[in-house]
């Protein structure tokens, strides 16, 4: 090893297996001088998971199962970021600002994916918005406070089959997650209720659902059978063979056409690798890399992976089975991959991973336990308990949080269980601001970090131009609101606000809004006794016979009611539909999702429509959309049994302007979509807030960006890790674009066609038409009415025109009548 280069060694994600291998390479090499290690975690604590099912219920201090990164890892260069893409290639590791949102590229000599598992249960639907999972400390709190929540209501429930559902708590997953949340929740749902005396203790039910003939498949018969046993004896209703399917507000719903009616439903499956791993050009086996038994990527020798991440060859194992996904070979592998690294670094040979494994526990509850030890020794009982809590004990990550988890376990013997309901919610801060005509309160590309309500006066809405002055897009005024759109999706702002007027505003910080977004009705409610009346100018979106003529003119699409003929003009960037008062347009439907069911988003002069993953899905011209879609004039949108019409208007200055200036789109290779480019500045990327979504694993959240110049169109790639290739060559500046140029990110291909129009000389009607549309092929001999039908097929299914208005247009500029001139 060269001493005077310095080593950098990336490793990515804080679990059991990062930590331990950051750990074991800075004892490695102690001086900083030799190598360089980063550790980049989304958080910046390291949780126990094993101990998280008794932090969610209360037996052990939420706080005594974390412990900050950078106490773990002294000497070790620590990120607190969110990594959004990797590129082997070039080794370049792309990460985005948990606080700030901001992006960077980290450059590895040496990468270490342990980026462990992420929760998917898109196969169960409903089951993400009604379910709760037990990944992180705040799924902790929040089963926690759920449950003690619904002892409360029950508490005070006359209606028996409502308090029915609130004591029925439903566990779905019989494996060591799952019998060990339910053995814990059990425990504490019997001690708390006798504190309701509203309740009796036999109300209760706690129930565990497994798919298969036993719980616990890693352990032996004998073992599950005892486990079993010992659920069924402490109160828990266990029913095997039974598969969960989905989830609504309340019932569990199963496979089979089964349902169990509860508001708790506790999901222990549905673990899947991070998507940022998907998208690596690495062998893989389920989802998982592939590395041989130095824990290296056969085609990347130095990359490297473990845990969950990976599928690692066991020298120990009899019959070479991979290592199970354990912390306790997480923690072995971590140690031999460090060792391997150093090794590599000083070309000294590698050591192959072999560990037989101490063994298989799991707590079933208080006093209970079981396990399986070396030499085929099996415990259980209270014996199999304390066997449990020493080992977990043993692999706490710092003495101090040994000292805190060993004085919970020692006073839960004297105490009886804490159970105060957490409300994380702090005090709402509301500020107040003054600001002088004229001036910015935020520009477009700024980070979003407050929401704006217009107390006095009035501001603009302007969109930054390549070129020119800024475009006035909107004007809002007292009781109006401005700066959630970067709150809610977590990018930077996306127009400027500008003071028309001395403007006085009442703010609310990020962490504020939050709890606005989630409860509008009590900040309402909160807002009543200052100047700021909500009630005067209800966020909710008023249907009404629309100034037609007026929303026309502003060229705004209007959204039209089908049973009554209300509209309403869509004059905001988002628009969301759902049940509650937070919406912009209420339905009154049990069908449509409470908080936010669909979202209309303005995308430049494009409108798409998303599902927000209701249950019952949003439906546009009959047929379910499954991604963001663009809408059109007369499409049909309907959210549970409410149908409403996109209206989109034609303005006349626009067909006529057609000819006058450049046409350029985009056409997708994979289904010959066209995409207007409209806009002075188009992006490209992975997000639906770009104005092209590119649905590809390989694409960055905002991956590329098309700007127009005058009659030029260029193109600038922002991705930096997996790059934009123009004409199979990646571009590493702006460059510009030329008819037919083929655009490729990952594996979608565009091809940009530029069309420059200039006006008629002698004002054919052929050329006119050629004009209102550049997209459309040469008009064929006939008549107006044939030339009309090729207009209906414009690029992007662009409205159909009025009836007489091209015929008023070609009347205005032919020497002849239209009707007497043939085509």
């Amino acid at each position: 090893m060269n001493p005077e280069k310095k080593t950098r060694v990336l490793i990515l994600g804080g679990g059991f297996g990062g930590v331990t291998t950051a750990q074991a390479l800075r004892r490695s090499f102690p001086r900083a001088a030799e190598v360089e290690i980063t550790l980049v975690n989304r958080d910046n604590y390291f949780v126990f998971v094993p101990l998280l099912a008794s932090a969610a219920t209360g037996s052990l201090e939420a706080l005594h199962v974390v412990a900050p990164i950078r106490q773990l890892v002294p000497g070790v260069q620590f990120r607190c970021e969110e990594v959004v893409g990797i590129d082997l290639d070039r080794r370049v590791v792309s990460t985005v600002a948990s606080a700030s949102g901001s992006e960077h590229q980290l450059r590895y000599d040496h990468l270490v994916l342990a980026l462990g598992n992420v929760i998917n249960l898109s196969k169960l639907p409903g089951a993400a918005q009604h379910g709760k999972t037990i990944k992180t400390l705040g799924d902790a709190f929040a089963i926690r406070n759920h449950v003690l929540a619904m002892l409360e209501a029950a508490d005070v429930e006359t209606d028996p089959n409502l308090r029915r559902e609130m004591l029925t708590f439903v566990v779905a997953g019989g494996g060591f997650s799952g019998v060990e949340m339910v053995g814990e929740l059990n425990d504490m749902v019997r001690e708390v209720i006798a504190h309701f005396p509203a309740i009796p203790r036999e109300h209760a039910r706690v129930i565990l659902l497994h798919s298969n003939a036993r719980i616990l498949p890693e352990m032996s018969d004998s073992i599950a059978e005892y486990a079993l046993t010992e659920l069924r004896r402490r109160g828990v209703e266990v029913r095997l063979n039974v598969r969960l399917a989905g989830a609504t507000p309340h019932e569990a719903v199963l496979e089979g056409g089964g349902n169990i009616l509860t508001r708790t439903l506790i999901v222990a499956v549905g673990n899947a690798p991070p998507p940022v791993l998907d998208a690596l050009n690495v062998k893989k086996e389920r989802g998982k890399i592939v590395v041989n038994e130095f824990l290296q990527t056969p085609d990347y020798p130095n990359v490297w992976a473990l845990g969950d991440n990976a599928i690692v060859p066991n020298r120990a194992s009899p019959t070479n089975e991979p290592s199970p996904p354990t912390a306790q070979f997480a923690l072995k592998e971590g140690k031999t991959l460090a060792q391997n690294i150093a090794a590599t670094m000083r070309g000294q040979s590698l050591k192959p991973f072999a560990f037989s494994g101490l063994g298989l526990l799991c707590e079933l509850g208080h006093g209970v336990g079981v396990g399986e030890l070396i030499a085929g020794i099996k415990i259980r009982g209270v014996l199999g308990w304390l066997f449990w809590r020493g080992v977990y004990w043993a692999r706490m990550p710092s003495l101090i949080r040994k000292i805190q988890v060993a004085a919970d376990w020692f006073l839960d013997i004297f105490l009886p269980r804490d159970f105060a309901q957490i409300n994380l919610a702090r005090t709402q801060s509301i500020g107040r601001a003054h600001y002088e005509s004229g001036a910015i309160i935020y520009r477009k590309g700024d980070t979003g970090e407050q929401f704006y309500i217009i107390a006095q006066g009035e501001v603009e809405v302007l969109r930054e131009r390549a070129a020119g002055a800024p475009v006035v897009i909107a004007r809002l005024g007292k009781n109006e609101y401005f700066g959630e759109t970067a709150l809610l999706t977590g990018r930077r702002r996306n127009a400027t606000i500008k003071c028309a007027t001395p403007v006085d505003v009442i703010t609310l910080a990020r962490d504020d809004f939050a709890v606005l977004a989630n409860s509008w009705l009590g900040l309402a409610e909160h807002f009543k006794s200052g100047e700021l009346k909500i009630s005067e100018s209800p966020r909710a979106t008023q249907f009404h016979n629309s100034n037609r003529d007026a929303a026309e003119a502003n060229g705004l699409p209007r959204l039209r009611r089908r049973e009554s003929g209300a509209e309403v003009t869509i004059d905001r960037d988002m628009f969301t539909f759902g049940r509650s008062a937070e919406n912009q347009v209420i339905v009154n439907d049990a069908q449509v999702s409470r908080e936010r069911h669909a979202l209309i988003q303005r995308r430049a002069d494009q409108y798409w429509i998303e599902d927000l993953n209701s249950l019952n899905g949003t439906w546009v011209n009959r047929e379910r959309i499954t991604q963001a879609t663009r809408l059109h004039d007369n499409d049909v949108i309907q959210i549970g049994k409410t149908e409403f019409e996109i209206v989109t208007p034609q303005p006349l200055e626009i067909a006529t302007r057609a000819f006058f200036s450049p046409r350029a789109f985009l056409v997708r290779g994979s289904t010959g979509e066209e995409i207007i480019l409209s806009s002075d500045v188009t992006t490209l990327g992975r997000q639906s807030s770009n104005h092209v979504v590119v649905a590809d694993p390989r694409a960055s959240r905002r991956h590329a960006l098309i700007q127009r110049e005058g009659e030029l169109f260029w193109i600038e790639d922002l991705s930096g890790v997996n790059g934009t290739f123009v004409n199979r060559a990646r571009i590493a500046e702006r460059v510009q674009l030329k008819d037919d140029d083929v655009i490729q990110i990952g594996e979608s291909e565009f091809t940009f066609r530029h069309v420059v129009q200039n006006k008629t000389e002698d004002g054919r009607i052929s050329d006119i038409i050629r004009g209102l549309d550049a997209g459309a092929p040469p008009p064929k001999p006939g008549t107006i009415t044939d030339v009309l039908k090729d207009l209906d097929q414009p690029v992007h299914r662009a409205d159909a025109p009025k009836p007489g208005s091209i015929t008023d247009i070609l009347h205005g500029l032919d020497d002849e009548p239209p009707e007497k001139k043939k085509l």
